[in-house]
């Protein structure tokens, strides 16, 4: 009876209720994390049984969401590969394996091909994705090329296909390359900045935005010169493909305003009837029309299937088979190449060395494939790179140097020294020049009312000092400095490719080549994508069974943090801003900048050579 009475006037009292409600809360919020936690644990359970699709009698579906890259610069959450439908990066080494797996893979006889989010992808790698296809096909397989637009890149796979099938709403977006830059002296001139400028090369023209109004007549030669050749060869595979000539499809990109613009008909129905797709068919219709191609699925919604990424987890599984000893070490130099330790993406003088060296320390490492798609960077930094790629050849190691969409600048200075140089037909290349860039801030300062002014206990003490005019002295330096580089760039060249000085030096003085040319030119030893090179490795390695070995840099979890952050602020910024072309191509150069930290200002960089 008090027992009940005490209970009652507790209940009463506000604490209980406080102390009731948090019990609640807190038992739910225990009952929640046990759940998902057991969520969680069945999910991951799952990823472990050995459940695959058979691949047989279903269509291979090809779709990549993203474009296709020689190194993914994407996050190490094991979580993001799971949202298949988010755009990002693809590996195209992942690719490749697919497709070569399903050209020898008797249970594989259809692929179907989806490549509407391939925007992004460099030539280069194009070119070795477009190999395997005609492997495919070579082997009998039947490809059938799906999409609802076609950019000029994924036109060019698909030229590949059996058939080319078109909404009858799409479009070809068929035309060639151009190059065109932002240039600023003239706002420099306005703010008052002076960006000191020191190079060698007749066409070095990465400093010409800041010391120039336009392009200059030695790089609109030489840029029209390397993009003549890429489109040449890509009218020539597609021409090839879809049985036109090669002045078909220059017609075509030179009178689409008049060969497209038939009133009696739409823009697919012209492309139709020109020969460039095959088949016009609304959403609608694509699906039945596929079933009746592939069979139906077993649940009679769709086609017979099996997806590129379920494929790719099949064949993973299926090669866990004996390991052999020997191993040829494929290591991806993409991005710009900076000292110190970087993350994928990047090309670090320290971190990109440390994965040369931990593969010629590898007793089971026969062979480095390097595989560059750079267009240079710091000197330093390049140079760090190099000799570690000789230590690894005094060791014995067989180094093969790979050219991926670039490898100019110091892109090359990194790939001279190989015992085999392997580039594509439209590999960007050569470059070999060498810049060095002070700006100073003295006349911008003086023009808002802010002046420098100190003392020095030598004359060149304050010579460095961005907020006083360049001295004429330091500027001798910095010349003498420049031209020792490029001396020491085409000797470095002529030792390692066995080519007289003078014969080097008509050929650089900073001028691009693609890469057909820089064969012709002596600058590369083969053309062919990364499988040729690797096997071209193996045998000069003298192996003939090894695993191919991608080694990467692992992102540091603070740049994870960033990276993830950055994300989920760019889905607040507006699509006009992300797609404004301006923005981005300032925002570009001013990356580009901020990332160059040479010792000594020193600069291998071929900025003209994306497209």
């Amino acid at each position: 009876m008090e027992e009940k009475t005490f209970i009652e006037k507790f209940k009463k009292n506000p604490l209980f209720w406080i102390f009731s409600g948090d019990l609640f809360f807190f038992t739910l919020n225990i009952v929640f994390l046990i759940g998902l936690f057991v969520a969680i644990f069945s999910f991951i359970s799952s990823l472990f049984i050995d459940e695959f699709v058979d691949p047989t009698d279903k269509a291979l579906v090809i779709n990549p969401i993203g474009p296709i890259v020689e190194q993914v610069v994407g996050s190490d959450d094991p979580f993001e590969g799971f949202t298949r439908d988010v755009p990002r990066e693809i590996f195209v080494g992942d690719l490749l394996e697919v497709l070569n797996s399903a050209a020898d893979d008797d249970r594989v006889q259809n692929i179907l091909l989806r490549l509407d989010n391939i925007n992004g992808t460099g030539q280069s790698v194009l070119f070795d994705v477009g190999n395997a296809l005609q492997k495919l096909k070579d082997s009998g397989k039947r490809i059938i090329a799906v999409g609802d637009y076609y950019t000029r890149s994924s036109y060019y796979l698909a030229s590949f296909a059996d058939e080319i099938i078109l909404n009858n709403d799409g479009i070809v977006e068929l035309y060639g390359f151009g190059r065109s830059r932002l240039f600023f002296k003239s706002l420099l001139d306005k703010l008052k900045i002076d960006f000191n400028v020191f190079r060698v090369g007749t066409f070095k023209s990465a400093v010409e935005p800041y010391i120039a109004d336009e392009m200059s007549d030695a790089a609109k030669e030489a840029n029209l010169d390397y993009l003549n050749i890429l489109w040449d060869s890509y009218k020539d595979i597609v021409s090839r493909n879809r049985k036109m000539s090669s002045t078909e499809i220059q017609n075509l990109v030179d009178n689409a305003d008049q060969i497209l613009t038939n009133p009696d008909e739409s823009t697919a129905e012209a492309l139709l009837n020109y020969g460039l797709v095959d088949t016009l068919l609304p959403r609608t219709k694509t699906r039945s029309y596929l079933k009746e191609i592939f069979g139906e699925s077993e649940d009679k919604k769709s086609f017979a299937k099996i997806s590129g990424y379920d494929y790719f987890q099949l064949i993973q599984s299926e090669e866990e088979r004996a390991s052999t000893k020997d191993r040829i070490s494929v290591i991806v130099a993409r991005g710009t190449i900076v000292d110190g330790v970087q993350p994928p993406g990047m090309i670090g003088g320290d971190s990109t060395s440390r994965l040369i060296r931990e593969a010629h320390e590898d007793e089971n490492v026969k062979a480095i494939v390097l595989r560059v798609d750079s267009g240079g960077g710091g000197v330093f930094a390049s140079e760090q790179i190099r000799l570690e790629l000789i230590e690894a050849k005094e060791k014995g190691i067989t180094f093969i140097a790979s050219m991926g969409n670039v490898a100019a600048s110091g892109g090359y200075w990194i790939s001279a020294n190989a015992d085999e140089i392997w580039a594509s037909h439209n590999t960007i290349t050569g470059s070999i020049g060498i810049f060095g860039l002070l700006p100073t801030f003295d006349r911008a300062l003086a023009e808002i009312g802010i002046n420098s002014d100190g003392v020095s206990t030598s004359k060149l003490d304050l010579s460095g000092d961005v907020t006083q005019p360049l001295d004429k002295g330091l500027a001798k330096i910095i010349q003498s400095e420049i031209d020792y580089g490029y001396k020491r760039f085409i000797e470095l060249v002529s030792d390692a490719r066995d080519m007289p000085v003078e014969d080097v030096d008509k050929i650089a003085q900073g001028r691009v080549w693609a890469g057909s040319k820089a064969k012709e030119l002596g600058l590369v030893d083969e053309i062919g994508d990364l499988e040729m090179a690797i096997s071209r490795a193996a045998q000069l390695a003298g192996t003939d069974e090894y695993n191919i070995y991608y080694p990467t840099q692992a992102i540091d979890w603070r740049e994870q943090l960033i990276k993830r952050f950055s994300g989920a602020l760019s889905f607040f910024v507006p699509s006009y801003i992300k797609q404004n072309t301006l923005l981005q191509e300032t925002v570009n150069i001013l990356k580009d900048v901020d990332q160059l930290n040479d010792p000594k200002g020193l600069y291998v960089i071929c900025d003209s050579c994306q497209i």
